[in-house]
């Protein structure tokens, strides 16, 4: 670092800034901005404010807002214009199809209702809140477009800022009529595809086709990366070299090339950093000098920390500045170069994913060990891709055939990268789900990977012996297989009984680990979350290490409890296995159950009932609903029991016991079927009671909780819920009966552990 005094000022500059955002938390974005404050959720709103970005979804159109005001009639805010300077409108796409064109430097009215941006409530979960944090972007407008009014045009009194702005909205005319033209030449799937590769534009991209990529650890390709912007910038500048040009000329045009093309795909980190770098490299050559790769890196990290201090915490920028640093350090320790290419495109993918480890199970909880092999294949074809779909769009403009041949040849690198892709994914051990570390083991796992390569490097200076440098090599492997397989374990603590009650809004989902270490799944749904097993279940279950459920329980038909668990049915070759789906007794089918049977069976999973009396593994026991088949077994005689009817009344009741932790959870359990359990005799004292039917009034009643006397109450219920839920009786009810309440209203996610003596509360929230 003697050497290198410019490269030592940046990482200091670096460890400032990750203090300031990890510790004292006193960055501008990181505290609320007034509006976030004084305005609440779901109030009317008006806002003023100049375009600076435009997103074109499937279901709605996001218009970012620049130097905007805010104004409502909250008592809070007192009427008062309160100043923002970013705000995100979404604008649904309804029915009758009106939408307005936009411009970027527009300046728009807006009537909606503030929405804000919320930290996840489940381990695993997106972090909404830090996503938009990064952008500087603290409130979110809900609005249709018939509530949006252009109150200038994109002129702006400023000349340098109109030609801006007109040109921004050129390339944006541009990169549209490009997205166009792909996707009519290739179709939906591969032309969606090339238009994320090429555009960055993702909204068409089939989910799981762009979940296929990312599971192999191919996800990189489907967005602008560095990769994009150096082959771009270096194959312009060597072409304009080659051709005579000057390194002034050249290095000018190529990172002129890459800017505006940064301003058409926006800018994303990784491409941010690739552009620094470009032009840190352009310099040198263009001033004679070599390019000192640890300081360029530095120089661009620190940049770009300066820029948007909390990108030190951002996945993206970990990757991308991690990448780099894999080539840096750990490449020279797995040998001498050679001229065998595939090798040493697997010692570069070795030192990369070695990197990059820690980051990615602490972010994305697996690791794809085929990566390292894919990698080394696609990488090298990737270059055609681009050049292929490049001429494929820029020929048509020519020649309709010319550009045909450019788009079927890029489709056809395409389907080979699919059919790569389907085929290791169907392969043993495609994925190891380790779940999320501890930081503390992050940190560990990265001291002594930066230990050995400074050991290495310090070593190297004195010595060329080739079995040191094998030594290394394999001990670097070591400690890299070590802390995946180290990991896994931590993460499958089978000394203590884990049950965790999910934030799924309004609805039902309850995890279970037993110390015999099979998983299960109690409920999956929500009424007021969409897609709520793909962004709330599916990541905590990969967060806890969990690749397989052995059992997953409906306890009825309803949607606010089964419909994320279609979408985990559904999701398997790509998420979460499911071995069997225990459902009510035949007689309470309905057909929302017997569809989700037939979605079961579609997808590989067995189909079991499960009957009062019945026990699943060694600590789970079913005690409603009472059937006259299984009557006997509880009540030691054949009296026959009121049928109740399908749905709340007759939901699953499972009984959970291991040593001193005893759980009652009891679905949507009310009204008739609890009633028939408390007559049945089968009902017992349970300390830890999971509320029924999220807490509603017509559960929980007096001669219920005499006998279960609870001490601790968990309930699932939603926000400000058009239920009312948790109801007031309830609560109430509860109070009395001495039992402590907690909601995921309040808490998120609640998980309770237990070694079959103490018991464990944590509250995520």
């Amino acid at each position: 670092m003697r050497k290198r005094p410019l490269c030592m000022v940046c990482l200091v500059l670096l460890a400032i800034q990750l203090v300031r955002v990890s510790f004292l938390q006193n960055t501008k974005d990181q505290k609320p901005s007034l509006a976030e404050t004084l305005i609440s959720d779901e109030k009317d709103v008006i806002c003023e404010g100049t375009v600076y970005r435009i997103e074109n979804k499937s279901q709605s159109t996001a218009i970012y807002l620049k130097d905007a005001v805010v104004s409502c009639t909250d008592q809070k805010s007192k009427n008062q214009t309160i100043k923002e300077k970013k705000i995100l409108v979404t604008i649904k796409n309804n029915k009758s199809g009106k939408k307005i064109r936009m411009k970027i430097g527009q300046k728009l009215n807006v009537w909606g209702t503030k929405q804000s941006f919320h930290p996840p409530r489940n381990p695993g979960n997106f972090n909404q809140k830090s996503y938009y944090q990064k952008q500087g972007i603290h409130v979110g407008v809900l609005t249709k477009a018939e509530q949006v009014e252009i109150v200038l045009s994109e002129k702006d009194k400023n000349w340098i800022v109109s030609r801006w702005n007109s040109i921004r909205n050129q390339l944006d005319r541009l990169k549209n009529y490009w997205n166009w033209k792909i996707v009519s030449q290739m179709g939906k799937t591969h032309g969606a595809m090339l238009s994320a590769i090429l555009l960055g534009e993702k909204s068409g991209l089939d989910p799981e086709m762009k979940k296929l990529y990312q599971k192999n650890g191919l996800g990189h390709l489907l967005a602008i990366s560095g990769l994009h912007m150096s082959l771009i910038g270096m194959s312009v500048y060597r072409l304009l070299r080659r051709m005579g040009n000057s390194f002034l000329f050249s290095g000018i045009a190529g990172g002129g090339i890459l800017f505006f093309y940064l301003v058409m795909t926006g800018p994303q980190v990784s491409s941010l950093r690739a552009l620094l770098m470009f032009f840190i490299r352009m310099g040198a050559e263009i001033t004679g000098r070599d390019v000192d790769q640890p300081t360029s890196l530095a120089v661009t990290a620190a940049i770009l920390s300066i820029y948007q201090p909390l990108y030190l915490l951002d996945a993206a920028f970990l990757l991308s500045f991690g990448a780099i640093l894999g080539i840096l350090l750990l490449y020279p320790i797995f040998g001498q170069k050679t001229r065998l290419k595939a090798w040493e495109g697997f010692k570069i993918s070795l030192a990369v994913n070695g990197m990059l480890l820690g980051i990615m199970l602490y972010y994305y909880f697996e690791v794809p060990p085929y990566a390292l092999v894919l990698n080394v294949i696609l990488i090298p074809l990737f270059p055609f891709v681009m050049l292929t779909g490049i001429g494929g769009i820029l020929f048509s403009e020519l020649s309709g055939t010319v550009g045909k041949i450019g788009f079927r040849s890029c489709d056809r690198l395409l389907s080979f990268y699919d059919k790569l892709c389907e085929l290791t994914s169907a392969l043993p051990g495609s994925r190891i789900v380790t779940g999320q570390p501890e930081l503390w083991w992050v940190l560990i796992y990265y001291g002594v990977l930066l230990f050995l390569c400074f050991l290495f490097h310090a070593m190297k200076n004195k010595t060329d012996n080739r079995r040191k440098q094998a030594g290394f090599s394999l001990l670097v492997c070591i400690v890299i297989a070590g802390s995946i397989c180290g990991c896994g374990i931590l993460n499958n603590d089978s000394k203590n009984l884990q049950v965790t009650v999910l934030d799924v809004g309004q609805g039902d989902c309850i995890f279970i680990r037993d110390r015999e270490g099979k998983k299960m799944l109690v409920d999956g749904g929500s009424s007021d979350l969409s897609s709520v097993g793909t962004y709330r279940i599916e990541p905590f279950l990969l967060s806890q290490g969990v690749r397989k459920l052995e059992y997953v329980f409906v306890t009825h038909g309803d949607a606010d409890h089964i419909n994320g668990i279609q979408e985990l049915l559904q999701n398997q070759k790509q998420g979460v296995e499911i071995d069997a789906l225990i459902l009510p007794p035949e007689e309470y089918m309905d057909e929302k159950l017997l569809h989700l049977a037939e979605r079961a069976k579609e997808n590989g999973t067995r189909v079991l009932t499960i009957y009062a009396g019945e026990k699943v593994g060694t600590y789970l026991k079913c005690i409603a609903p009472l059937t006259t088949r299984k009557n006997e077994r509880i009540r030691g005689k054949e009296e026959e029991m009121p049928r109740l009817e399908a749905g709340n009344e007759a939901s699953v009741v499972l009984e959970l016991k291991d040593g001193a932790f005893q759980m009652l959870l009891t679905g949507d359990l009310e009204g008739r079927g609890e009633e028939q359990l408390v007559e049945s005799g089968a009902l017992e004292s349970c300390p830890i009671l999971k509320a029924g039917h999220h807490g509603s009034k017509n559960s929980g009643r007096e001669e219920f909780l005499q006998i279960v006397k609870p001490r601790l109450t968990l309930i699932s219920a939603g926000i400000e819920n058009r239920y009312g839920h948790p109801h007031e009786e309830t609560l109430e009810r509860l109070q009395e009966s001495g039992s402590e309440v907690l909601s995921t209203q309040e808490c998120g996610a609640i998980t309770l552990r237990s070694d079959g003596r103490k018991i464990k509360v944590h509250k995520y929230l």
